[in-house]
């Protein structure tokens, strides 16, 4: 016999408590891209500034200041889908939230693809079901 690590996955069962958690912790990620984003319009203001006093000089900065801005935009957006795609979820339907590692014990003779697919289902943060024991 030997004990041997194997990934479990872990999902989530949808619910309406799920929904409402995954939708304001969407919008609090939004919340928080506003508010660099904010402050990434007021650097480039003032390297603008900079700018027109001496062409050239803040080139790069803003270059690069423009590109973070972009970039959370993006970021922004896809929030925004998500959030979205949070009110199409059905309950009961199962969403992977991630992978943890646990250990399994092997002999001979084992089915060696049951032993590698354990998942652990969740449903309002409480353990529900274990597949694959």
């Amino acid at each position: 016999m030997l004990t041997v690590t194997r990934p479990v996955l872990i999902k989530i069962r949808v619910t309406d408590n799920y929904k409402k958690s995954l939708a304001l912790e969407l919008r609090h990620r939004v919340a928080g891209l506003e508010s660099e984003l904010q402050h990434i319009e007021h650097q480039i203001r003032k390297l603008q500034e900079i700018s027109k006093k001496n062409p050239g000089a803040a080139e790069a900065a803003l270059a690069q200041w423009e590109q973070e801005k972009q970039s959370r935009l993006d970021t922004k957006l896809k929030l925004l889908d998500k959030i979205k795609e949070v009110g199409k979820l059905v309950n009961g339907s199962e969403v992977l939230q991630g992978k943890v590692e646990s250990f399994v014990q092997v002999q001979v003779g084992d089915d060696w693809h049951r032993l590698m697919q354990a998942e652990i289902i969740l449903e309002d943060g409480r353990v529900v079901e274990i597949r694959g024991l």
